[in-house]
């Protein structure tokens, strides 16, 4: 499967060819039911007012499902992942303030409404769903749900949320998130993310850690 998806695509992300159409559309409908897991990543950094940093993506799982609509252009699964950040060392000056950020890259190859719009106004796009229930929690900052526009090109930014740091850590524990793409031919491709941002009187830094690239 996946090895058709890549003869598939070119290089500006756009051409697909009538062997590429066949074999996308048989690759959605034969979705490996098998969670796939990745490993967990850690990213350290010393800020310039020295402060240790580290921005972590841990229990990264990925659970493509055969659409229930049963459409070759549409991709479904079931993602989780944790983001979580720590300060460490003796900075210069003091924290102000810090937030931990996690989520999905997603891109989409080549978008097929035909003029047709949707899920949301905006044109012939393919578009992204993700149904994310709000964190109960104080600090934590999460939409219902999330939809956006994947037009041919570009990569939509799936944040499951921005918690603030209680002193000098954080996470975001996202479990069996729903995710859903319409109207799109070719592969669909993941890749996570997690920022950890802080604020000292002298400076802002960020320090970000990311997932490899694989396919919805």
């Amino acid at each position: 499967m996946r090895r058709l998806s890549r003869v598939s695509v070119g290089l500006a992300g756009v051409s697909v060819g009538v062997a590429g159409l066949l074999g996308f559309g048989t690759a959605a409908g034969n979705a490996a039911p098998t969670p796939n897991t990745f490993a967990d990543h850690s990213v350290t950094r010393t800020t310039d007012d020295g402060w240790q940093v580290t921005a972590t993506k841990a229990r990264e799982v990925v659970h493509s499902v055969r659409p229930l609509n049963q459409s070759p252009w549409t991709r479904e699964g079931f993602v989780s992942l944790r983001a979580a950040g720590t300060i460490g060392g003796a900075g210069r000056a003091p924290v102000s303030a810090g937030t931990v950020t996690g989520g999905f890259q997603v891109g989409c190859n080549t978008d097929v409404t035909s003029g047709a719009t949707i899920g949301i106004s905006g044109g012939p796009n393919a578009t992204l769903n993700v149904s994310y229930p709000p964190a109960l929690g104080l600090g934590a900052s999460v939409q219902p749900s999330i939809s956006s526009v994947l037009r041919p090109g570009t990569i939509a930014d799936v944040s499951f949320g921005t918690k603030k740091l209680s002193a000098t850590t954080g996470a975001i524990n996202a479990r069996d998130v729903h995710l859903r793409i319409d109207g799109c031919l070719g592969p669909v491709v993941l890749r996570a993310y997690v920022t950890v941002a802080i604020s000292t009187p002298t400076n802002d830094d960020t320090v970000n850690v990311y997932g490899q690239p694989h396919y919805l």
